[in-house]
């Protein structure tokens, strides 16, 4: 159908793929495993969700890890899959399925869904933050996602925290991070970390667990920390945060409760950041992908 598209979701753990149109209607949704075993594997399965609606769809638009050059339709880096550096997927897929193919980085889909019909609709300059196991997001510059030089503008998780540079743990995806604050609360909770969720987490700060809620006061200090400097840098019109935790409002009440600590300690006046929460959580990536994938038309 000329006015229905599928769009794919690379993750680290599973495929995920929906039909849309224009509208951003979907018809249909599924997954696949993410597979480790090579190129030719990745192709495979690609073709495979391909195949399964061949006739019903007129392009495939991808949400893809890594540092992504989406004009040349290039994956420069694939972060956990690194089988597909520097490698043409837009290309080598296209040239599989016989439709037209466009690739651009997760989080900066994310970003492109949100500034075209979401929370940052409107906005020129904007910062969205995706925390996850690592941290994305991307700038907005001038009502556009700025990819930077070398395509890496965005890559928050790499952000040293300290000096001790060549230590995994000095980096801003370690401090806030998902696997952090679980750790976190899990031992304010007096319990093993394994098996434990975000969700799980946000539950016990509900209940009103004031160990977790402490845990979670003293992770999202960081993240306002970051915000600040954010401000300053770049001067933003709104921040928006996203990841699977975003949708906990806690969050954003602690977040925002952490900035107002920082404003009034702060010795100097400069602009309060304003902060909400993407609109499209777990489809933002499928939605940002057609969109770039529209624009490519």
């Amino acid at each position: 159908m000329e006015n229905r598209y599928l769009c794919i979701d690379v993750g680290g753990s599973s495929i995920k793929y929906a039909v849309m149109d224009k509208e951003l209607n979907f018809y249909e949704k599924g997954s696949e495993p993410t597979p480790y075993e090579g190129i030719e594997r990745y192709l495979d399965v690609l073709e495979g969700i391909y195949r399964r609606l061949e006739g019903n769809v007129a392009g495939i638009a991808m949400s893809v890890p890594g540092m992504i050059d989406s004009e040349r339709g290039i994956c420069v880096t694939g972060g956990n899959l690194t089988y597909v550096e520097q490698f043409p997927l837009a290309k080598r897929l296209g040239e599989r399925c016989q439709v037209p193919v466009t690739i651009m980085n997760d989080a900066k889909c994310a970003a492109l869904a949100e500034v075209s019909c979401g929370a940052l609709k409107g906005c020129q300059d904007a910062v969205v933050l995706v925390f996850g196991t690592g941290i994305g997001g991307a700038f907005i510059k001038d009502g556009k996602v700025h990819t930077g030089k070398h395509f890496a503008a965005g890559e928050f998780s790499f952000i040293m925290m300290e000096q001790e540079c060549d230590l995994e743990s000095s980096t801003w995806a370690k401090r806030n991070g998902s696997e952090r604050l679980i750790t976190m609360a899990a031992r304010a909770r007096g319990v093993s970390s394994e098996g434990v969720t975000g969700f799980d987490v946000f539950r016990w700060a509900e209940d009103g667990d004031e160990l977790v809620r402490k845990a979670l006061d003293k992770f999202t200090r960081d993240i306002a920390f970051m915000i600040m400097n954010f401000q300053v840098i770049f001067d933003p019109e709104l921040f928006a945060i996203g990841g699977g935790i975003s949708r906990q409002p806690l969050l954003l009440t602690y977040i925002r409760k952490n900035l107002e600590y920082y404003e009034s300690m702060f010795p100097y006046r400069v602009p309060k950041a304003q902060v909400t929460t993407c609109q499209y959580f777990n489809d933002a990536n499928l939605v940002g992908a057609l969109q770039y994938y529209l624009e490519r038309e």
